[in-house]
């Protein structure tokens, strides 16, 4: 199962921290149209084999909760079952979200646990690639949150440090396996972490931008097979990069969630691959009962 944890906006969605370089001077959202890209981009992920499990905020207080990279990590396990991780948040108004993510991956069959030490913020700070795991630190995920979280995970595992404006490894390194691809942006990695980049998987398959292509999210879309589901402020010369290694972009208008809120379709996601007979979905946090609701404010 291509599983996809996710959190629609509430109708009274609003930026409260403006913590990343696109938030910060914003317009204030549109709730209502901000429901209708967060739904969109779950149908997209659905219509490609992806199984979304959509959590609404039971509060309209936390605002943070549709950027759901941030809402733990599933960690696969032989034998046992998944693993939940739970993150441990920079912001303040984000650090009670996990008590209710944290019930929900429970009922699903999940263990739940909590690394325990630092700042750790959960998906938006690992990607596989190549079968192994990176982890990152640096953005807002701290070396020792990322140590901790780090014993959870089986296998090879690489740390990479990022800077600013890549608050999140999601900012910095975009894997694309369906073209054994990794596409990543040397201007805000440490060179250290660049070198081991280029000697675990080698020069010839990095595919490198820059700092003002990610700021116009190159690295933050979401690739569900040969397709990459991203915000339609990427650039052209990405777009063609992209479709000459076979991979299709497919624009999705964010204005509400991308250009205004800082995070783009690979954000708001927490993805992982498990063994469908691992988990269990409560039916109410299934996509076709939450857009429901979401369709009724149209």
């Amino acid at each position: 199962m291509d599983l996809f944890l996710m959190s629609p906006p509430g109708r009274a969605w609003a930026l409260r921290g403006r913590n990343n370089f696109r938030s910060r001077e914003a317009p204030q959202v549109d709730a209502r149209q901000a429901r209708r890209e967060w739904l969109a981009l779950a149908r997209e992920i659905e219509a490609r084999g992806g199984t979304v499990v959509a959590l609404p905020s039971p509060s309209e207080l936390l605002t943070g909760m549709p950027y759901a990279a941030e809402c733990g990590q599933v960690v696969p396990r032989k034998d046992a079952p998944p693993l939940f991780l739970l993150p441990r948040m920079m912001s303040a108004h984000r650090q009670t979200e996990r008590e209710h993510w944290a019930p929900l991956a429970r009922r699903m069959g999940m263990e739940v646990v909590d690394p325990g030490v630092g700042i750790w913020e959960a998906h938006g700070d690992v990607a596989t690639f190549d079968g192994a795991t990176l982890l990152f630190w640096g953005g807002r995920t701290t070396l020792d949150g990322l140590e901790a979280a780090a014993r959870h995970f089986p296998g090879e595992v690489v740390r990479v440090q990022v800077r600013e404006p890549a608050f999140h490894g999601n900012m910095a390194v975009l894997p694309l396996a369906a073209v054994d691809r990794l596409m990543v942006c040397p201007d805000v990695i440490a060179p250290d972490s660049y070198a081991l980049l280029r000697e675990r998987f080698g020069e010839q398959r990095l595919l490198v931008v820059t700092e003002d292509e990610i700021r116009h999210y190159a690295t933050n879309g979401l690739p569900v097979g040969r397709d990459l589901l991203a915000p339609s402020v990427v650039q052209d010369a990405v777009r063609a990069r992209l479709a000459m290694l076979g991979m299709r972009v497919v624009p999705l208008t964010m204005r509400e969630l991308c250009e205004k809120g800082g995070g783009s379709s690979r954000c708001l996601v927490s993805r992982a691959e498990v063994d469908a007979a691992s988990v269990k979905i409560p039916d109410e946090y299934r996509l076709s009962a939450v857009a429901k609701d979401i369709e009724a404010d149209a």
